[in-house]
């Protein structure tokens, strides 16, 4: 089969290993995109450079976005000089920006090793498939607790049909929120949790979710295959330590949105 942009991927390969070579390792990203765009020029390469966009969500801008380099009008560059590869969001990073500016292709660059590394990352909008799981909400919820639920779950049922998945866990919390705040939601996102050993305080510190309606801790993560335990048991320290009845896990993951209710732990 046939890769899409084929041949524009060549010329940019080619552009990226004499950038690296003439340049050489050790500049800042700054640097390296420069020296490509200079690259581009000579080459009759169409190229746009650090374009902006942003992403709205009831008339709310909850998210600005902006790509390094477009190429070809249809493929996204994203440079860097990491020493030590890639990371996980690099690539969150660059999937964001095909999904909004809904492009087919992007090239990953690392210009910081010996040898100049690409990743190349092809996408196309996946159909919503919606997955849910709500065994574990404490039986003993009251009747507001239980609508405050159903409020919750309606606003993510409406995000997901509204932008689907694609985007990283930071842009979709900001997008959650968003659509809570319009349904007159309370919406909490810098939470401090108490950390206690043998009966003592040993202090407070951040809490990697957001509480809605002062009941429900919800936690946004996205781009992953499925809710782990690592998900869930992190959701339970917190209702633990925070004295918070119920939780919500939520996954905007990779092939499908992953809604799992959590209660604290037994212990």
């Amino acid at each position: 089969m046939r890769l899409i942009f084929e041949e524009q991927t060549r010329i940019l390969r080619r552009c990226i290993f004499d950038v690296h070579n003439e340049v050489g390792v050790g500049y800042p990203e700054e640097a390296y995109h420069q020296a490509f765009l200079a690259c581009c020029a000579s080459r009759r390469i169409p190229a746009l450079s650090r374009q902006s966009g942003r992403l709205q969500h009831r008339d709310v801008v909850v998210h600005t976005f902006q790509y390094d380099l477009l190429a070809f009008g249809e493929i996204i560059l994203e440079l860097k000089a990491l020493p030590a590869g890639f990371a996980r969001e690099n690539f969150v990073q660059i999937l964001s920006y095909l999904k909004f500016w809904r492009k087919p292709l992007g090239l990953l660059v690392n210009f910081g090793q010996e040898k100049a590394k690409i990743e190349r990352l092809p996408f196309h909008e996946k159909d919503l498939v919606i997955s849910e799981d709500y065994t574990h909400i404490p039986p003993n919820l009251s009747p507001a607790d239980k609508r405050l639920l159903r409020e919750i779950r309606e606003g993510v049922l409406a995000v997901a049909k509204t932008h689907g998945i694609g985007y990283g866990d930071t842009v979709c919390a900001k997008l959650l929120q968003a659509e809570w705040e319009h349904r007159h939601l309370s919406v909490h996102s810098q939470l401090m949790s108490p950390v206690q050993f043998e009966g003592a305080l040993i202090g407070t510190f951040p809490v990697d979710g957001m509480l809605v309606g002062e009941r429900v801790l919800c936690y946004v993560t996205a781009l992953k295959d499925e809710i782990g335990p690592f998900e869930i048991g992190k959701t339970q320290s917190y209702l633990r330590a925070m004295s918070i009845p119920v939780g919500i896990v939520i996954n905007f993951g990779r092939q499908a949105l992953q809604v799992r209710a959590v209660c604290p732990p037994n212990r």
